[in-house]
C-alpha cells in the first residue's frame, strides 16, 4: 500500500511538470504563425514605401518601351503618380510578395532541400528564389495588368480600368502576360538568390567580415549586384511582358515567343553585332531598367530585413508560470 502511494505521488509531480514546461515553449505552430505575421506586414510595408517611391520610374519605363521613345523624354513623367493613390492597397501587395515568399521558403523550403533531400547550396538558392518568383507571379499578374492599362491614359483610376478591361474583353485582359512574367520572376528569382547568396559567402570569408555595419554594407552590393545581373538574364521576358501588356484589352496579345522573334527580326537590320547589342540595350532599356531593378531590389530588401528584425524585437515572451506542485 505504502508503494502504490508513492508511486501515485511521484506521477501527480511529473505530469503538472511536464505539462508546464510545455506551457513555456511555443508550438511550432504559433512560431510559424507568428514569423508569417511578421514576414507579411514586413511585405506590406516595404511593397507601400518602395511602389510610392519608385511609381515614376515603372510609369516612365513602361511608357518609353510602349511609345519606342527615350527613357528621358518629358512625355513619360507626365502626371507620374496616375492612379496610384487609388491603388495604394494592391501596390503595397505587388511590391511586398515577393519578400515575403522568399523569407517563408527560405525557412520552410531551403532546410528541406539542403538536409532532407541533400541538394547544394547554389541549386537551392535558385530554388527559393524561383519558386518565390513564380508565386509572385500568379498571384500579382491581373494587378499588374490593371495597373499597366491605367497607366495608358490620363484621368483614369485603377477601378475604372479594372471596369473597362471587363467590358471590353471579360476576364481574358486580367490574364495576359501571365506565361511572361512567370518566365521572367522565375528566372529573376532564381538568378537573384543563387548570385547574392554565392557573392555573400565568397566576399565575406575573403575579406574576413565580421562587424554588423560591414555585413550591411557588404549585403547591399551583393544584392545589387546580383539584381542587376538578374534583370539581364530575364530581360528578354520582361520585354514580352511590358509589349503583351500594352495590347488593348479586345485584342488577343502576341506570344512571348512571337514578341521575342519579332524583336529579332527587327534587330536583322543592324549588320555590325556592336549596332545588334545597342538595339537590344535600348530596346530593353537594360541601362534604365537595370538600374531601376538593381536600385529597387536593393532598397527593397534591405528596407524589409530591417522591418523583420525590429518586428522580431517588439515580438512578447512568453510569460514565465511557475510548476504546479
Amino acid at each position: 500500500m505504502q508503494q502504490r502511494t508513492e508511486n501515485i505521488s511521484s506521477t501527480n509531480i511529473t505530469k503538472p511538470n511536464e505539462s508546464n514546461t510545455l506551457e513555456n515553449h511555443p508550438s511550432a505552430k504559433q512560431e510559424t504563425q507568428k514569423s508569417f505575421n511578421v514576414n507579411f506586414v514586413s511585405g506590406l510595408v516595404t511593397g507601400s514605401a518602395c511602389a510610392g517611391l519608385f511609381n515614376p520610374w515603372d510609369r516612365a519605363l513602361y511608357l518609353s518601351i510602349k511609345e519606342n521613345r527615350p527613357f528621358l523624354s518629358k512625355e513619360n513623367f507626365t502626371a507620374p503618380y496616375q492612379g496610384f493613390s487609388q491603388a495604394l492597397i494592391q501596390r503595397a501587395f505587388l511590391g511586398g510578395i515577393y519578400y515575403i515568399a522568399q523569407s517563408q521558403l527560405n525557412q520552410s523550403l531551403y532546410p528541406y532541400l539542403r538536409k532532407q533531400l541533400e541538394i547544394s547550396e547554389p541549386v537551392a538558392q535558385f530554388a527559393v528564389g524561383a519558386v518565390a518568383g513564380s508565386t509572385s507571379a500568379c498571384l500579382t499578374n491581373s494587378i499588374s495588368a490593371v495597373k499597366f492599362h491605367t497607366w495608358g491614359q490620363t484621368n483614369r483610376s485603377f477601378f475604372s480600368s479594372a471596369r473597362e478591361m471587363v467590358t471590353a474583353g471579360g476576364l481574358k485582359p486580367f490574364v495576359k502576360g501571365t506565361g511572361a512574367t512567370m518566365s521572367r520572376d522565375i528566372a529573376f528569382g532564381g538568378t537573384y538568390e543563387m548570385i547574392r547568396k554565392m557573392l555573400y559567402d565568397g566576399l565575406s570569408k575573403e575579406n574576413g567580415t565580421t562587424n554588423s555595419k560591414d555585413n550591411s554594407q557588404l549585403k547591399f552590393i551583393c544584392n545589387m549586384a546580383s539584381a542587376g545581373a538578374a534583370t539581364v538574364i530575364s530581360g528578354p521576358f520582361n520585354f514580352a511582358r511590358n509589349m503583351q501588356y500594352a495590347t488593348p484589352p479586345h485584342q488577343k496579345p502576341p506570344s512571348t515567343f512571337a514578341v521575342l522573334r519579332s524583336l529579332w527580326n527587327e534587330a536583322k537590320a543592324y549588320e555590325t553585332p556592336l549596332n545588334k547589342a545597342r538595339f537590344f540595350q535600348n530596346r530593353m532599356r537594360v541601362g534604365w531598367g537595370t538600374a531601376r531593378v538593381a536600385v529597387g531590389m536593393t532598397v527593397g530588401q534591405t528596407f524589409f530585413d530591417y522591418m523583420t528584425d525590429k518586428l522580431n524585437e517588439f515580438q512578447p515572451s512568453e510569460p514565465s508560470k511557475k510548476p504546479v506542485r
